[in-house]
């Protein structure tokens, strides 16, 4: 089963990771961000630099909980794909079916939120040591 296996850093974990735009399955067409991985959001997250680099359109505004209110923020169609951390590096992603991820205004030290959505399709694991492993296909 392919993988990305990395440490943690601080008291995140931040993983590399593929954003493809299209919402054409043949166009694997992807960036290079960083996304953070948050096992306490229910749903993905796309940030302003990632929407700006695909053009990614907003198809509509809903509610998102977070801890303190409820609030009205824009979403956006979007892939994810994963590099296996032991391939080459001229292979292609393991590549998601379209999230529906909601977006943010301000940059941060990421491009993406990684959420339950996503996540409870992957087998995550957390040693004592700080190293982690997701696996996924």
């Amino acid at each position: 089963m392919p993988s990305l296996k990395g440490a943690v850093s601080g008291r995140q974990i931040i993983l590399p990771i593929a954003v493809l735009g299209s919402r054409n399955p043949i166009d694997l067409t992807f960036i290079h961000c960083n996304a953070l991985l948050d096992t306490g959001a229910t749903s993905s997250g796309i940030g302003p630099k990632i929407i700006s680099e695909l053009s990614l359109r907003s198809y509509q505004k809903k509610p998102l909980s977070v801890a303190t209110e409820m609030r009205m923020v824009e979403y956006y169609l979007f892939r994810i794909g994963f590099i296996d951390s032991d391939a080459t590096s001229n292979m292609l992603p393991y590549v998601f079916a379209e999230t529906d991820g909601f977006s943010w205004k301000e940059e941060k030290s990421f491009d993406l939120i990684l959420g339950m959505d996503v996540l409870s399709q992957c087998d995550f694991t957390l040693k004592r040591t700080g190293n982690w492993e997701l696996k996924f296909g």
